[in-house]
């Protein structure tokens, strides 16, 4: 019989080979006896090494990129070397893959056999795959949060764009804290305290008599107690 379409993976190497194939052939047909032997026999066992296949859930979630041509959705959604994402997916449990139109820079676009990357063509979206409902849903939701904020929160005042632009001075060694004076009440050097446009952070007014810091009382001061003479 003709060989089927070659699929490659991102890196060109092709992944439907003949030898896997026959290998994956000859699984479906284990796994299809296996089935039909606890069909017939409720309490027969399968071989020690017999795992059924996992059927994995994917769903879309399109970025708004062309609606939003300033706002860099791509940037929030990876963060500094992919780490947003990485965290993203640790904490839901599923794969997430930001492709279509814009999501690979010019010039990168392809891969080594010249084949366009998967869901090149289609608009920009997440692709996001998972073993059970919860982790794909849970994935959704916080990839459509980040694009939430995205659009509706100014990118000075957006609470994620502020951490990764700090994580990032911090891996490229350019983190200096005493950059100038920051707000005490949101953080920022743009402006001093009297001139912050957010809502008063009644925590920031908070002054520990033991160490002096801000944010915490005494009594929950990490600090050794300081002696009184």
């Amino acid at each position: 019989s003709p060989s089927p379409e070659p699929i490659y993976n991102n890196e060109g190497k092709r992944l439907n080979t003949r030898e896997f194939r026959t290998r994956k052939k000859l699984e479906d047909k284990r796994h299809e006896s296996i089935q039909t032997m606890f069909a017939l026999n409720p309490g027969y066992k399968p071989p020690a090494d017999y795992k059924p296949p996992q059927l994995k859930i994917s769903e879309k979630v399109l970025i708004p990129q062309e609606e939003y041509p300033d706002i860099n959705f791509v940037g929030l959604l990876i963060g500094p070397r992919g780490n947003t994402l990485k965290a993203m997916e640790k904490d839901t449990g599923a794969k997430i893959i930001i492709r279509g139109k814009g999501s690979v820079k010019e010039g990168k676009i392809g891969r080594k056999d010249g084949q366009p990357m998967p869901g090149e063509d289609e608009p920009l979206h997440a692709f996001i795959t998972g073993l059970t409902h919860d982790s794909v849903v849970k994935a959704v939701q916080k990839i459509k949060e980040v694009i939430r904020q995205g659009v509706e929160v100014p990118e000075n005042q957006n609470d994620l764009r502020r951490m990764q632009l700090r994580e990032l001075a911090l891996l490229n060694g350019t983190l200096r804290e005493s950059d100038g004076p920051r707000c005490a009440n949101c953080g920022l050097t743009s402006h001093r305290s009297w001139q912050c446009p957010d809502k008063p952070n009644v925590t920031n007014n908070v002054v520990c008599t033991n160490c002096n810091g801000v944010g915490h009382i005494a009594r929950d001061c990490k600090e050794k107690k300081t002696p009184t003479g």
